[in-house]
């Protein structure tokens, strides 16, 4: 007599739902599908760039799409940690340079990155320049003039800081000086090679530096005037 086995075919998709039930009876997983978990399909930071003076700190916040999503932690690590280094997700400017901080997102492991320049603080030490000179200057950010509480109008000599302007008072208006400090060669009574001056605004507030395209030659005179002073302007 023959005896005829009946064999039950299963689909890869009930071998997957059978093994998956046979693990967590077994303890090995715990599965749970939610329909309420919103998955992301792109996260960015709210800042791709920073400028920051040393002994300062920010937060970055990421920012996903869409922007329902249900897990929205995310881990910071710095590149350079001598740079700027990490604390309870704050970022901490601890010396100048510059570093790539990034952000991994915990649900999916989505990456964004923000790159953080640290700045020096703003001080001149005035005893190591032979000479200088001043600027009269009125510097708006997109139509806006400069609020001081906020920003600052600074001076450069490559990346050597030279200048930082303070505002003066007249009857009508604010504007601003600054005392740019440098070194002059002379020949026959007359400067050569002078160094080149070039202008930036630094904004607090939201981190930024932003160069002017605005030089002077660096030759102890006066440029500018309180009544014409030299336009400074960032869009």
């Amino acid at each position: 007599m023959t005896v005829k086995k009946r064999l039950t075919y299963l689909s890869p998709l009930s071998c997957l739902l059978l093994m998956a039930s046979l693990l967590a009876s077994c303890g090995l997983i715990d599965m749970e599908f939610d329909d309420n978990v919103q998955m992301a399909y792109d996260m960015q930071l709210d800042r791709d760039t920073v400028f920051v003076t040393q002994g300062d700190s920010f937060v970055l916040h990421p920012v996903f799409t869409p922007d329902t999503v249900s897990n929205r932690e995310v881990f910071f690590r710095s590149s350079n940690e001598e740079i700027a280094y990490i604390k309870n997700d704050t970022i901490i400017a601890e010396s100048q340079g510059e570093t790539i901080v990034s952000a991994t997102s915990v649900m999916n492991e989505m990456m964004a990155f923000c790159h953080v320049f640290v700045l020096a603080p703003w001080e001149i030490n005035i005893h190591m320049f032979s000479n200088d000179m001043v600027a009269y200057l009125s510097a708006t950010i997109d139509g806006v003039p400069v609020d001081f509480e906020k920003q600052k109008v600074v001076a450069f000599v490559g990346s050597e800081l030279r200048g930082i302007g303070k505002p003066i008072e007249l009857k009508d208006k604010e504007v601003i000086q600054m005392r740019i400090y440098g070194h002059l060669e002379w020949d026959d009574l007359e400067p050569t090679r002078p160094e080149l001056v070039r202008f930036a605004i630094y904004d607090k507030e939201n981190l930024m530096l932003k160069k002017l395209p605005v030089y002077l030659d660096f030759d102890g005179e006066t440029h500018g005037s309180p009544s014409a002073p030299i336009e400074l302007t960032s869009h």
